[in-house]
């Protein structure tokens, strides 16, 4: 089933994104497409499996190498600068540990945009994804976290996590001309994001990029009335969610790979739960 006027918005978290695993999945075994998918952080991660259609790939590639110190881990971080380290991930798992399927993922009709932050400006970039082996830094950009990445530079530019400045970007969706849109979050429905609080700290790491801190200290604020502006499209029916139907006790950086495995299976429920809600939104003109 090919949406074209429907994109596909994936919220990052970090592990927590084992969660969006789960209803990628589903979406892959009902053969569900969309016009464009917005990946922002680990979403962005997760969507290069679910473009490529290999279903299992996602969660598989989340859990398998979380005791490798390549992976994921302090030794990683004073090694490379990045807790999880992103030449690992995006270049040795893929081309010679869990084959990742390029040639499909080139064929398939989905606009791909991977959501970075500007350090200089403080805003998102909405990278179009064409080649993934040319590619890929755009995606590493996005899921590049705060304080745990290096700044990635594209084009001599530095980014770093696209939810820091959009974490959820489905206005950029509608401004794009999609008349629908179908949003995979990964914190259920009572959650609200807390103010940064480390701000010494922040000027400590980030003095040059102010605009950067900026919006380091509205991501709070900026993210929780996204939050109210989806949960009124919702209840108006122009806006599909699909969210943790419980309060997920993992954290951003978890390791415990049963606690992934779960997260993945709640996805997959959550989503078949709503199978038929969501058929009817996709259908009705």
């Amino acid at each position: 089933m090919m949406n074209n006027d429907t994109a596909l918005i994936i919220e990052g978290g970090g592990m927590r994104g084992a969660y969006v695993t789960g209803v990628l999945d589903f979406l892959l075994e009902n053969k569900i497409q969309f016009g464009s998918c917005y990946g922002v952080s680990a979403g962005a991660g997760h969507a290069c499996s679910f473009l490529s259609e290999q279903k299992g790939r996602a969660i598989r590639v989340s859990t398998e190498y979380l005791t490798d110190a390549r992976y994921v881990g302090i030794r990683s971080l004073l090694k490379t600068g990045d807790f999880f380290e992103s030449q690992f991930i995006y270049d040795t798992i893929p081309k010679k540990m869990d084959p990742y399927d390029y040639e499909t993922f080139s064929k398939n009709p989905t606009k791909f945009f991977a959501v970075a932050t500007s350090l200089e400006t403080g805003k998102p970039e909405y990278f179009l994804i064409k080649d993934l082996y040319v590619d890929m830094p755009k995606v590493v950009a996005s899921s590049s976290l705060p304080f745990l990445s290096k700044n990635v530079f594209i084009d001599n530019k530095p980014y770093l996590d696209g939810g820091v400045s959009d974490s959820i970007p489905f206005k950029k969706a509608l401004q794009d001309g999609y008349k629908k849109t179908v949003i995979i979050l990964t914190r259920d429905i009572h959650y609200r994001k807390k103010p940064f609080k480390f701000k010494k700290l922040l000027q400590w790491k980030y003095g040059k990029y102010p605009l950067f801190i900026k919006t380091m200290l509205e991501r709070a604020d900026n993210y929780n009335q996204t939050i109210e502006d989806i949960i009124t499209k919702e209840k108006e029916g122009k806006i599909f969610v699909i969210r943790p139907s419980e309060e997920l006790h993992v954290g951003r950086l978890e390791r415990d790979k049963e606690k992934l495995k779960a997260l993945h299976t709640l996805g997959f429920s959550d989503a078949l739960k709503q199978k038929q809600a969501l058929l009817n939104y996709l259908s009705d003109d």
